[in-house]
């Protein structure tokens, strides 16, 4: 009797603690309805509640993860929000049931996302006013012949210097934001497909609007 009874108290005890672990997990994502509010340790910013970031919007996944990532990513919340096709799947069948295998491509998911990486310093060199030199594939974009800088921009964003480079490589386009921050750098990333950067540039927008640096 005596040993049931300890093995009721422990089970109990263990549905309290896995409770309790859940309930003191920072919540890292707020849904305000038409607009998500996402926080951690370093910074903070508002999307659109048709986008997420990753496993911080899964309340399984939250109490393991970090409170100052150094990255994370942003992108839609279906992956099928963007796509090159924009009309009805049944305009590209023949007969009304076989595929048109000419145009299918056309409906392939495109990769619309957002990258927010922290930096401790820029690379020997270069600079807030070059910044999008420091990325691993710069020299490898460079040398494609297909980098194209489209423009670029000295703002400020939460009162912190920074500068935003939009070029094009190949089929793609970026928003790349560098922010300076006490010494360090924030990297604000934003890419798509030429074809739909105009449709998803307002989201892009929309974070670098809101963010807060801490």
């Amino acid at each position: 009797m005596r040993e049931r009874s300890i093995v009721l108290i422990l089970g109990v005890l263990s549905i309290v603690f896995i409770a309790l672990f859940f309930v003191i997990t920072p919540s890292f994502i707020t849904d305000n309805g038409d607009v998500k509010h996402f926080e951690d340790n370093d910074y903070s910013f508002d999307m659109s509640n048709t986008w997420t970031v990753n496993e911080y919007d899964d309340l399984l996944k939250t109490p393991f993860l970090s409170t100052s990532p150094n990255s994370i990513i942003v992108n839609p919340v279906n992956n099928n929000q963007f796509k090159y096709y924009n009309g009805s799947v049944e305009d590209l069948k023949s007969n009304g049931t076989i595929l048109n295998t000419s145009t299918t491509n056309a409906t392939d998911v495109v990769i619309v996302k957002t990258e927010i990486t922290k930096y401790d310093s820029l690379p020997n060199g270069i600079t807030l006013d070059d910044a999008y030199k420091a990325d691993s594939l710069y020299s490898l974009m460079y040398d494609s012949g297909k980098f194209d800088m489209v423009n670029d921009t000295v703002m400020s964003i939460d009162g912190k210097n920074a500068h935003q480079f939009n070029y094009r490589v190949s089929y793609i386009t970026y928003q790349d934001t560098w922010i300076e921050n006490n010494g360090n750098y924030i990297r604000i990333l934003s890419q798509a497909p030429n074809s739909v950067y105009e449709n998803a540039l307002p989201q892009f927008d929309y974070l670098l609007n809101t963010f807060k640096v801490k």
